[in-house]
């Protein structure tokens, strides 16, 4: 019967009237037996009612027949009749697990429609004709950095939206030459804040394409660099700390990446981690956080300064120093909350640069959807 069962889906009507004949029972006497009315009995015999687990006890009381029997009938009848899953379902289901398909919606980088069509514009959104490999994606295995760390989702999707607005910056050719001499004027703008709105432009002088993307939840990334060709390097940042100092310690960072020709065959993704100058990072990572780091104030003249005065520096001691040094005292603040693991004193000289930043930048984000 199990065999049967397997192979075939039979309406249990069909079984009982089989019962019927084998026993030499008539359809009124059944119905007599079970205090039924010809009527209803003939609804379920003929398929037009269904078994349910009242009905399933009369049948096995009245042919001393399991109840299961009568329950796995009907199930498996239901099924079999049952309409197709509605394919779209299990489309848009694969579709939100590896990326976050709402959010990046909500955001314009995807267009509201039906699951196949979704489908398109995801393969189009990640530049690949096959969108299987990217909804198979599992977020653990997305992009392997290091043995320990690896790329979620929401960075993936990220990084490619900042790659879709570097197309639309026109620059000539990449030049490593014309980019290191530019650096000193670069420096000369961490004295002000205002003075952030000119790196674009002087970035794009060289050929480097800077964008900046408001993070997605759970990326948990400050910046990163990757290459659109051998001549088209590009830095994307998200501001996720709008300070002047965490601006310039990510920017100078990915900097120092295209310097290097870091993030060519794999882009480089850096959050806190990778950010982090005190933590177990790979090699390429602490070339650029100690470029970073000497491009603002020198460690001679910094260690100098601390050592001087400690945990007692005041205020006025980091602004003096700052002027000594030609940077913004946000910048003297941020090594010295970082090297001291104190994070509540002076704040207020930590200015936020964002909203001057997006003046002269190509940005998505903040309630913004730039054309593409």
């Amino acid at each position: 019967m199990n065999t049967l069962l397997d192979n075939f889906a039979v309406h249990p009507g069909v079984f009982i009237q089989d019962e019927l004949e084998a026993r030499g029972w008539s359809q009124r006497e059944l119905a007599f037996i079970l205090g039924r009315s010809e009527q209803s009995l003939g609804r379920l015999l003929s398929g037009k009612a269904s078994v349910t687990p009242a009905t399933a006890e009369e049948f096995s009381d009245a042919f001393g027949i399991s109840v299961d029997l009568f329950l796995n009938l009907q199930r498996s009848y239901d099924l079999a009749t049952s309409k197709n899953p509605d394919s779209n379902v299990k489309r848009g289901t694969r579709l939100q697990t590896p990326y976050p398909v709402r959010e990046m919606i909500n955001r314009g980088w995807l267009k509201e429609s039906e699951p196949a069509l979704l489908e398109l514009e995801i393969a189009q959104f990640f530049e690949v004709t096959n969108v299987e490999p990217i909804l198979n994606m599992s977020t653990a295995h997305a992009a392997k950095k290091t043995d320990s760390t690896s790329t979620n989702s929401s960075q993936i999707a990220w990084l490619y939206r900042v790659r879709q607005l570097a197309r639309i910056i026109d620059t000539p050719d990449y030049s490593k030459g014309r980019l290191i001499g530019e650096l000193p004027r670069l420096r000369s703008h961490m004295r002000e804040a205002g003075s952030v709105q000119f790196v674009p432009a002087i970035l794009e002088s060289c050929g480097v394409r800077l964008v900046i993307v408001e993070s997605l939840k759970g990326a948990k990334i400050c910046g990163a660099t990757c290459w659109l060709s051998k001549d088209r390097p590009v830095i994307g940042l998200t501001t996720r700390y709008d300070r002047i100092d965490n601006f310039w310690f990510v920017l100078r960072h990915e900097i120092e990446h295209v310097l290097r020709g870091h993030g060519f065959e794999k882009p480089k993704f850096d959050g806190e981690r990778e950010l982090n100058i005190d933590g177990d990072i790979e090699e390429e990572e602490l070339i650029a956080n100690q470029a970073s780091l000497e491009f603002g104030i020198p460690s001679d003249a910094f260690d100098k300064f601390i050592n001087t005065y400690k945990s007692r520096v005041t205020r006025a001691d980091i602004v003096e120093f700052a002027k000594e040094q030609k940077v913004h005292p946000g910048i003297v603040l941020g090594r010295v909350q970082n090297h001291l693991e104190s994070w509540n004193r002076f704040n207020d000289l930590n200015e936020k640069i964002r909203r001057i930043l997006l003046l002269n930048t190509v940005y998505d984000g903040w309630g913004v959807i730039p054309p593409t």
